[in-house]
């Protein structure tokens, strides 16, 4: 079990919110321990919206407690009452993190009588604002986290593996033949898209941390070619997924015709296919080594030369379509073959727009 730095600051918010409380005789502490677990946030500037919306819920629900209290009395109508009133106004105010506290402030100054409501109130405010102050200094002095360095691992660990994930969809149409098992790796496919994701939440919070310590962010220029991998890396996934689709066709359509021997014509496609995926796979450590790495590299031409020698294949292939197995194992190599342009092109373009903005 690995205890990450955020589970040890909470720790520490934690205890130094208590030690405050006790020294400053504020009660009752446990809250304010509440509050700086609830403040501790994955990033600066989500700790001080977290912070800002505690301070709005707690307004409004010791406001409400009072209200209730002495118009209402101390009873339980009025204590049902007051949170079927506070949850729909914090819902609608969009302060959903800080509903269970909200309510527990209302509830707790409802339960204090007339006299003692100054006391009860003031109390609740400290201990609240303790946790907050001690879990916005923790956050921002120990630690504070490096999302620029970690979104720069997970975006080359998403890529090289959306790229492989992909190569290996187009060697598998490549080297299909009867004996094998057929496999779509969804475990694979599970990896690729969990990698994805984690890199697309690394880069929601890089922005939002942006908004409040800019000096140490990167460049907007780089954050948007950030963005472009992460697309990129999404869009040749979902490429690969449409490859993997045709794999239990060409199997079927191949054990109906009781698996006739490849062509020499048709193998020689094939080949060309699966030399494709060597363009795709160099171009992208291309782009790795520009945007992750902030190495210098050359851009690379869209060329023509490779569909070309393609064509050529699919021309002498041709005089053999003859049916409707050949017709669909044309279109096939349609399909396969304008996901590996798109790949490869899309790539290129990318690289060319890092180097430009390098």
């Amino acid at each position: 079990m690995r205890i990450g730095a955020r589970v040890i600051k909470t720790g520490i918010a934690v205890a130094i919110t208590m030690y405050i409380c006790k020294l400053l005789g504020l009660e009752p502490a446990f809250f304010g321990a509440v509050s700086a677990v609830i403040n501790i946030q994955p990033s600066i500037f989500l700790t001080l919206r977290a912070a800002r919306d505690q301070i709005f819920v707690h307004i409004i629900g010791v406001v409400a407690g009072f209200l209730f209290g002495y118009f209402l009395g101390v009873n339980p109508f009025s204590a049902g009452f007051i949170v079927i009133l506070l949850i729909p106004i914090y819902i609608k105010l969009k302060l959903h993190s800080g509903i269970t506290m909200g309510i527990v402030a209302a509830l707790f100054v409802l339960s204090s009588s007339t006299e003692e409501f100054m006391i009860h109130a003031l109390a609740r405010s400290g201990v609240i604002f303790v946790g907050l102050g001690s879990a916005m200094l923790v956050n921002v002095l120990l630690w504070p986290p490096r999302y620029t360095k970690l979104l720069k691992e997970k975006l080359s660990q998403s890529n090289e593996a959306a790229v492989l994930y992909f190569c290996r969809a187009v060697q598998d149409y490549v080297g299909l033949d009867d004996s094998k098992e057929l496999h779509v790796h969804l475990e694979q496919k599970k990896r690729v898209y969990k990698l994805n994701k984690e890199a697309r939440q690394l880069l929601d919070l890089l922005r939002s941390e942006r908004k409040v310590v800019t000096e140490s962010s990167e460049p907007r220029e780089w954050i948007s070619l950030a963005e472009k991998l992460i697309d990129y890396n999404e869009s040749i996934i979902k490429k690969g997924n449409r490859i993997f689709d045709l794999l239990p066709i060409r199997l079927e359509r191949r054990m109906k015709s009781e698996a006739p021997p490849v062509s020499d014509e048709f193998k020689a496609i094939l080949d060309i296919l699966e030399s494709g995926c060597t363009i795709v796979v160099r171009v992208n450590g291309k782009v790795r080594s520009v945007i992750v790495d902030g190495g210098i590299t050359t851009p690379e031409e869209i060329s023509e030369e490779y569909w070309e020698s393609l064509t050529k294949a699919i021309e002498q292939w041709q005089p053999r379509l003859t049916g409707s197995y050949y017709l669909h194992g044309l279109l096939e190599v349609a399909v396969t073959a304008n996901e590996i342009k798109w790949a490869t092109r899309q790539a290129k373009i990318l690289l060319s727009e890092s180097v430009e903005n390098r």
